[in-house]
């Protein structure tokens, strides 16, 4: 349906004869109160209840909304009576599944226009799977609209009823005119949505956060106090120059995932790759939870080497170069701040202690020992370390004692 088509179908639903429920008070919710909601089940929840409050007797409620995600191909929300609001997600792939080819998604994606189908008289060969499931839970309509986007998208929303005679002609005007009401509200939550889950991929929540509050310009940062995680791959340039670029691209994806894994399950957030290394930092907020911190740092570090020698094993087996890494651990100060080139920007920590990280982590080959950690953060961690004795760490003032854990002695 054109631009045109759609608006005429919005006036003629709200102002023309109005037989039966009437649009107009969940119109006027919408544009009242609907529009600062920003949560997807708080709206569709609401919604729900705007429009049986309004009689329009609607036992299920949803749209979905195609993202631009590594590994989300989609995601939405549907409302039932039974169960309230619950959020979905489909990934990249689901488009080629049995549950897509041949659906009313499909359909309204590909076609532009809606779908309707009374679920009466269902043909099991014929009609999706998803309309067999609706008959069953005693539905008797099922309608499928497009959700134009102002970037000329089309999304998809639905509408389901039990009534016994289903939906009117009116009805699916109203519907017709809902989704036109409903697409301003559903756009500025994906898209605040779409804004934090790139921001999450490619710069972290942490940082994410700090952007959409605001610390944009050059400079803008504060001190912080943290466990530092620098590691690095081993033998990386030879490996590059001897393995095909897509054994190459498994090998550094592998050893990426479960260090972030490790780290992400106990607080640590991925500042930077550097190449084959990693930064990780896990702030602590509180002084008093500076031990409990960490604590996880080391966990986490220990975590990763176990999932990864469990990697190494299937690699092993499949005639593969083994993922080798050495990790550095330290504690301390740094200024996490915006810095850059007045249009290249990018959050940073600077100061020693980032130095230091990277340094202990660099005598991991001169000692022989994967997991090494600065005597600042041995102070603060429970489990047994052994004193590996006095280094001259450059770039860094004074001698340094570091410690390995005793167990892997």
């Amino acid at each position: 349906m054109e631009q045109g088509a759609r608006d005429m179908t919005t006036r003629r639903a709200l102002l023309g004869p109005e037989d039966g429920w009437s649009l107009a008070p969940v119109a006027a919710w919408l544009m009242l109160e609907g529009r600062r909601i920003g949560d997807p089940r708080e709206l569709l929840d609401a919604l729900a209840g705007s429009l049986n409050g309004a009689g329009a007797g609607v036992a299920r409620l949803g749209f979905t909304i195609r993202t631009i995600h590594p590994q989300l191909l989609a995601w939405g929300c549907y409302w039932t009576q039974r169960e309230g609001s619950t959020l979905f997600f489909g990934r990249h792939g689901a488009q080629n599944s049995d549950a897509f080819v041949g659906s009313p998604v499909q359909f309204v994606y590909e076609q532009k226009q809606s779908f309707r189908r009374r679920l009466v008289g269902l043909d099991k060969e014929r009609d999706p799977v998803l309309l067999h499931e609706l008959r069953a839970e005693g539905l008797t309509d099922y309608l499928a609209l497009p959700l134009w986007f102002g970037t000329g998208e089309v999304n998809f929303m639905t509408v389901a009823t039990a009534a016994p005679e289903g939906f009117t002609g009116s009805d699916l005007e109203r519907y017709e005119a809902l989704a036109n009401l409903v697409v301003p509200l559903v756009e500025i939550i994906h898209e605040r949505r779409l804004t934090l889950g790139l921001l999450d991929t490619f710069v972290g929540p942490r940082i994410g956060a700090r952007i959409l509050e605001g610390q944009v310009k050059r400079g803008d940062g504060d001190r912080i106090e943290a466990a530092f995680w620098y590691s690095d791959l081993r033998r990386f340039t030879s490996l590059s120059e001897s393995l095909p670029a897509p054994q190459l691209l498994q090998l550094l994806n592998e050893y990426f995932e479960y260090c972030a894994a490790a780290a992400a399950a106990r607080g640590g957030e991925i500042l930077q790759f550097i190449g084959d290394a990693i930064l990780i930092v896990f702030e602590i907020r509180r002084h008093e939870e500076g031990d409990s911190v960490c604590e996880a740092a080391l966990d986490a570090a220990v975590a990763a080497f176990d999932s990864l020698a469990l990697v190494n094993e299937q690699r092993r087996q499949a005639r593969l170069p083994e993922i080798e890494f050495g990790l550095g651990l330290h504690v301390g100060e740094v200024t996490h701040a915006n810095v850059g080139a007045p249009n290249r920007l990018a959050f940073n920590v600077v100061g020693p202690a980032v130095n230091k990280t990277a340094r202990i982590q660099s005598l991991t080959k001169e000692t022989g020992r994967p997991l090494l950690l600065s005597r600042e953060i041995a102070g603060r961690v429970r489990r047994p370390l052994l004193s590996l004795g006095q280094f001259d760490l450059y770039g860094v003032a004074g001698m340094q004692e570091v410690f390995a854990l005793e167990e892997a002695a």
